[in-house]
């Protein structure tokens, strides 16, 4: 099946660059998400299928960085639990054969393991798909970006999302470290110039958030990806619940207390509704202007930048992330979601497949289908926020 694959994917990428093709890819995509979701709302009974559609496995929760935003901060380099990764044995049994299962992988920073590429390759010989892996780029090596095109050639690898709020001050301020902005485009320098040696179909993008730190100077990330030859920027809007939205989804999971909510939690998320309209406008209208590919999450339409932007404000939609994809943490627990980390089964006595439907698992998504979001699931990137009507 890999050597198919391997002939296959470089052709599918060819149909979807074209403008055309790749409309009707994300309506097909679109299409068969809202079948899939339409069969389980229609169920209604907490139960998935039996394997989930993707896995997000964090590979540790150890990181060089300390980014005041960061929505799993709390739980990064705690003392001691950072030896508890599931070593490459474990791994190998834990996690299903399954070929074409879509895993990606993210922290903590990942390449703090010194096992990160190991792990990789263990993926990749059980038949996995690698959808994306995230990285603030700081830690990549010249041997790293090579083994990381080497993956992307085998048709495994399709995705290296980099981290970057900004300018090289503004990035710096918001990482905490000095020098960090240089360390980074070292980093994407040494996987571009990897790819192109090998000709290698790697697809790498820049990351930025919307905060108080860099909101100003959203709109030069345009030009940060050209000066750095990216060309493609995504846009995470801030993701951050105030106490009371942590405090009443504890009511409603009846978890013991606050500390499984992994989000930023703040009574104020530090920018206004207009200055976000105005910077991510600007930020829209510059990247269309240069021909840089501009993506969103979670969909903020307008209309409801307001109450995104208000704490305490209510928002409406829908999540169906724990219904699609198993998040696996990096001693093998699984938890319900990356912002409400209830542990709902473990790989260390279970398999994936036993964990995936356990009557916690399952109990917790019908509760989920009950109230549509849970209050801290309104700012989460994983949420698929309504329309405003009209």
């Amino acid at each position: 099946m890999a050597p198919l694959r391997v002939l296959v994917d470089p052709v599918a990428r060819r149909l979807r660059a074209s403008p055309l093709a790749g409309r009707m890819w994300a309506r097909y995509r679109t299409w068969r998400l809202e079948r899939r979701a339409r069969r389980i709302l229609a169920r209604g009974d907490g139960r998935a299928d039996a394997l989930p559609a993707g896995i997000v496995y964090e590979s540790t929760m150890r990181c060089n960085l300390h980014c005041e935003f960061c929505y799993v901060g709390a739980l990064l380099n705690i003392e001691g639990e950072w030896r508890e990764e599931l070593p490459l044995d474990m791994l190998q049994r834990a996690f299903p054969e399954k070929a074409g299962l879509q895993i990606s992988l993210t922290g903590g920073e990942i390449f703090v393991r010194k096992d990160i590429l190991e792990t990789l390759e263990l993926f990749r010989g059980k038949g996995y798909v690698c959808g994306y892996l995230t990285t603030n780029g700081t830690a990549i090596t010249d041997e790293r970006a090579a083994a990381l095109a080497q993956l992307a050639t085998t048709g495994f690898l399709k995705h290296i999302s980099v981290s970057i709020d900004g300018p090289p001050e503004v990035h710096d301020r918001a990482r905490g470290a000095a020098g960090t902005f240089q360390r980074t485009a070292q980093g994407l320098k040494r996987l571009q110039d990897a790819a192109r040696r090998t000709g290698a179909p790697l697809r790498v993008s820049i990351n930025t958030t919307v905060a108080k730190d860099s909101i100003e100077a959203l709109d030069r990330m345009v030009d940060v990806a050209g000066d750095l030859g990216i060309d493609a920027i995504g846009l995470n809007h801030l993701m951050y619940s105030t106490p009371e939205e942590v405090d009443e989804t504890v009511r409603l999971t009846g978890a013991a207390d606050r500390s499984v909510i992994a989000t930023y939690v703040t009574p104020n998320p530090g920018v206004t509704p207009a200055q976000v309209r105005a910077q991510v406008g600007a930020l829209q209208q510059k990247c269309r202007a240069r021909g840089i590919k501009f993506d969103v999450r979670p969909k903020v339409w307008p209309g409801i930048t307001d109450a995104y932007y208000t704490p305490g404000s209510t928002l409406d939609g829908r999540c169906l992330y724990p219904f699609n994809h198993a998040r696996v943490g990096f001693s093998g627990k699984v938890y319900f979601c990356p912002f409400i980390r209830i542990e709902v089964g473990d790989l260390g006595t279970q398999t994936l497949a036993e964990a995936w439907n356990s009557e916690r698992y399952v109990a917790l998504r019908r509760r989920l289908l009950e109230h549509r979001l849970f209050p801290v699931c309104r700012r989460c990137c994983k949420v698929e926020l309504a329309r405003p009507a009209g």
